[in-house]
């Protein structure tokens, strides 16, 4: 792997780390970063290296650096939230992908392409974090559980609204950035 892919790789792996210290204390779940940096991580990167740096953030976590919002180390496993963390490496991939396959037709893509494959990225992320949030309130935690309904207004429609302004901000950011030509040829 070239030295300049192993540099991307990181830098993003680090933003989306410091993603998670920015945060907007919010009655059930903050406001942070990370969502947008894995999103750019996907675009700007594409799918194998945006996941990559994903991956590589979720590793430092597991192995106990204090990357993730709630700390790190492998008990973050059985954390609620963990589903997430997971689900940036998806959304790195998926919104790589789709990045990817517009730009295979030899026009770039515009910022209504990078919004679309934004959002997709983002629906990854919800669909892991919801089944893990899901699993784990109802399986793992001692207590009655929680019903379906309740996990969607926790894990979904408390954060969606910010989860979308982030997809669009990752989009026109992704536009500017990519007529810098910084990540040609990655």
């Amino acid at each position: 792997m070239k030295t300049r892919r192993i540099i991307y790789i990181s830098i993003f792996a680090i933003l989306t780390a410091i993603g998670a210290r920015i945060s907007i204390p919010l009655p059930l779940v903050p406001f942070t970063l990370q969502t947008m940096f894995c999103i750019l991580a996907g675009l700007l990167l594409g799918p194998r290296y945006g996941a990559a740096s994903q991956a590589f953030y979720m590793l430092m976590g597991l192995v106990g650096i204090p990357v993730f919002t709630g700390g790190g180390g492998l008990s973050s496993i059985l954390m609620p939230s963990f589903g997430y963390i997971v689900g940036f490496v998806a959304c790195a991939w998926v919104s790589g992908m789709i990045t990817q396959n517009i730009s295979a037709g030899g026009k770039p893509p515009r910022t209504r392409d990078y919004l679309a494959a934004s959002l997709a990225g983002v629906a990854a992320v919800y669909i892991f974090g919801l089944i893990h949030l899901y699993v784990i309130v109802n399986f793992w935690m001692p207590g009655n559980g929680m019903p379906l309904m309740k996990v969607l207004s926790v894990g979904l429609f408390s954060t969606v609204g910010g989860d979308i302004l982030k997809a669009f901000l990752s989009s026109l950011i992704a536009v500017r950035i990519r007529k810098t030509a910084v990540f040609y040829g990655i």
